[in-house]
């Protein structure tokens, strides 16, 4: 019964006792490892965990691979802050890894071969196989087996091993995913097993119900200023509640100020002299083909050989309506976007179909065994491309006789209407048939996902969404040479006047809407504040308490241009467990001042020595306010978010006027006025569900691995190899 009372008392226990389930069972794992001595680097280790190390050159290697293949899939270059996310994900996924493997090897949980191959290369695929090939589309394994068949014939302008690298790599993410998926099942299974005693306190606490009436005094009554203290009684709390302050790694905090890098009224000029230097020549371009040599030449922004849709509801963006009215070739501009000066061009406009009518000459490379075999068939395709298009062959008779898909000798490669909205197409297919094709002409179309090249000729069509083609011509807002050498000068100079603390703070306190502040950087933090920081981070755990920094040159990740010169001052430094009073003063001062005002507020109910609520209410000069069918589960009340002010209400005896209660937002009193005890429980069923639940959702949240990171012994030397 004294378990079953502290819970009422701390409604976060009910939680913790799941975590604290996973833990244990975690731990009961991990124990024999705890006390391991790790191997002393060598210095070219980026970790080590419990003693097993993760070279530098592994981990670059690894960021730099998964930067590419990010860059060539989505066809982007990644900004600083994109690369720092990479480098994070990198730096998770490898610890993980070796984590799970650890946890693989000590509870014998692990995929076999045959079952990755069940996962990779029949009907069961793993989602990730099945999003890569297939999307939202059917799944064709025979097809899929074909590709893997000719892993290594590599299509026309890829790099040598390019399939087989991407094979591998989704071979890998379908292993880790089953593995963290098995044995996150096996850690739900050991918490699963939920004890008598707890699913019946989960059944009361969702079943007992009481209305009671309540008076609050709001903490914001009292004014700080009223309650006097020195770093004395500061330092006292701390020791009292050390361990509400106490960190697992350590924190910094800063104060700094950013300066931003921008071009000045006369760059923003000469850029736009420039730009309308060549207007001229731009609006010239009689044809879609003249604007997109122009572009080509002269813009920094390329041109998009697709229509954009009046209509949004077919998944175009909607551009002014005023666009759609105006004469073909008309150039609005100059305007401002994304840090660019534009020239915008109607350079064609058409009568686009939301559905077409097509014929598809599909040519297959599973079976093609050598270069040779590959290099005949691009022959082919083209030989018959020219067929059609040039010497009038007819599509369906070259469709019957060359087509890989037997159907065709039947259908003559007719597929019948395709629409724009069918997510079984890419933009690159919707790009040929929707936005560029002519009736009768055939265009050739890469099916990478499918190792297939198709000859595609629109037959028919139905025009109905009006769509224009914009052209643009751009130049970026950039600040000159004499701009940034004027803006470094500037901050320089700032540098020099505030390069100690006492100087620094005296700015910060005269200009304060202008000194920003970053609490909790750790070791592993990349930015700060939305700023690519990393090189900043490392400064700052170099530094001492009261540095102020060098100049550092951050990307703010806006794109073009996106750069900010800061100094920073190091305010703190939180260490790993229990920390001194200047790191954490102002946390300390928030929860000593709220301590005193309870205990000022407390003695005014007490001293009140009411009779009931509304005699409180009344020597109080307050209303009392009412909470109806009030359970512990749901602790709202109509002041908000109250758990110990509910459960107070629920379990007091009725009639009882509680005493003092330190509710989240002030001081309560509460008297029950009726209470509904639920009948003892006959079906257990949905509280150990909930129970379960609540496991499975910490499981989902990433507990597992967290658990077995704070089990593990994980070093991050990744500092030794970076610069500020």
């Amino acid at each position: 019964m004294a378990v079953i009372g502290e819970i009422r008392k701390r409604p976060g226990l009910l939680v913790g006792i799941i975590a604290l389930s996973i833990v244990l069972f975690l731990l009961g794992v991990a124990v024999n490892d705890q006390f391991s001595v790790l191997r002393p680097g060598h210095g070219t280790d980026a970790a080590s965990v419990d003693g097993q190390s993760i070279s530098y050159s592994e981990f670059s290697t690894e960021v730099s691979d998964n930067i590419k293949n990010i860059e060539t899939q989505r066809r982007i270059s990644l900004n600083d802050v994109m690369r720092n996310g990479v480098n994070k994900q990198t730096w998770d996924d490898m610890i993980n890894k070796i984590l799970m493997d650890q946890a693989s090897q000590k509870t014998g949980v692990v995929v076999s071969d045959d079952e990755l191959v069940s996962l990779t290369m029949t009907e069961n695929l793993h989602p990730i196989i099945r999003q890569q090939f297939f999307g939202n589309g059917p799944v064709d394994v025979v097809g899929l087996n074909g590709w893997i068949k000719n892993i290594n014939v590599d299509e026309k302008g890829q790099e040598p091993g390019f399939k087989r690298k991407i094979w591998n790599n989704l071979n890998k993410e379908v292993k880790k995913s089953q593995l963290q998926a098995k044995y996150s099942m096996l850690v739900l299974k050991s918490v699963g097993n939920v004890p008598k005693w707890l699913a019946e306190e989960i059944y009361v606490e969702n079943s007992k119900t009481a209305d009671f009436r309540y008076v609050a005094l709001p903490y914001n009554e009292v004014n700080d200023n009223d309650i006097k203290y020195t770093d004395a009684d500061l330092k006292e709390y701390l020791n009292k509640n050390a361990a509400k302050f106490t960190s697992t790694e350590e924190t910094r905090r800063i104060q700094y100020l950013a300066f931003d890098v921008v071009p000045s009224s006369a760059d923003s000029a000469a850029t736009l002299k420039g730009l309308t230097d060549k207007l001229d020549e731009f609006t010239k371009g009689a044809t879609k083909s003249d604007d997109s040599l122009f572009v080509k030449l002269s813009s920094e922004t390329p041109m998009v050989d697709l229509y954009t849709l009046k209509d949004p509801a077919l998944g175009s963006p909607k551009l002014a309506d005023s666009l759609f009215e105006l004469p073909l070739k008309t150039v609005i501009g100059p305007y401002v976007e994304n840090g660019m000066y534009k020239f915008a061009k109607i350079s064609a406009r058409k009568m686009l179909s939301d559905s077409v009518k097509v014929k598809e000459i599909i040519y297959s490379f599973a079976n093609v065994q050598n270069e040779a075999d590959q290099k005949a068939k691009f022959v082919l395709i083209d030989s018959v491309l020219k067929a059609v298009d040039s010497m009038h062959t007819d599509f369906s008779t070259a469709a019957a006789a060359f087509s890989d898909d037997p159907q065709a000798k039947t259908t003559g490669g007719l597929v019948g209407w395709v629409k724009l909205s069918d997510p079984s197409r890419d933009e690159t297919y919707k790009g040929i048939v929707f936005h560029n094709a002519e009736i009768g002409k055939a265009y050739k179309y890469l099916d990478i996902q499918n190792n297939l090249i198709k000859l595609v000729q629109v037959v028919e069509d139905k025009p109905s969404k009006l769509g224009i083609k914009m052209a643009y011509l751009t130049r970026s807002l950039a600040p000159s040479q004499e701009t940034e050498r004027d803006i470094y000068g500037e901050v320089t100079q700032f540098a020099s006047n505030n390069s100690t603390e006492a100087k620094f703070k005296k700015y910060a306190a005269d200009h304060a809407a202008q000194v920003k502040t970053a609490s909790s950087i750790t070791k592993e933090s990349y930015d700060i504040n939305q700023l690519s920081a990393r090189a900043l981070v490392k400064w700052v755990f170099e530094a001492k308490r009261g540095d102020v920094s060098s100049i550092k040159t951050l990307d703010d990740g806006s794109g073009v241009n996106g750069r900010k010169y800061v100094i920073a001052y190091l305010e703190s430094v939180t260490g790993e467990g229990t920390p001194d009073l200047e790191s954490v003063k102002d946390q300390v001062k928030l929860q000593y001042l709220r301590e005193k005002k309870y205990e000022l507020l407390a003695k005014k109910i007490t001293d009140a020595k009411a009779a009931n609520i509304d005699d409180l209410a009344t020597k109080l000069g307050k209303t009392a306010e009412e909470a109806d069918r009030s359970i512990f589960a749901n602790p709202n009340i109509p002041a908000g978010m109250e758990p110990a002010v509910v459960a107070a209400g629920v379990y007091i005896a009725q009639g009882k006027v509680s005493a003092p209660i330190k509710g989240n937002k002030g001081v309560y009193a509460v008297q029950k006025i009726t209470g509904t005890d639920p009948p003892a429980a006959t079906d257990l069923t949905r509280p150990v569900m909930m129970a379960q639940q609540e496991a499975m959702g910490k499981i989902r949240n990433g507990d597992i691995q967290k658990a077995l990171r704070d089990l593990s012994k994980v070093r991050d030397n990744r500092f030794n190899f970076e610069t500020n």
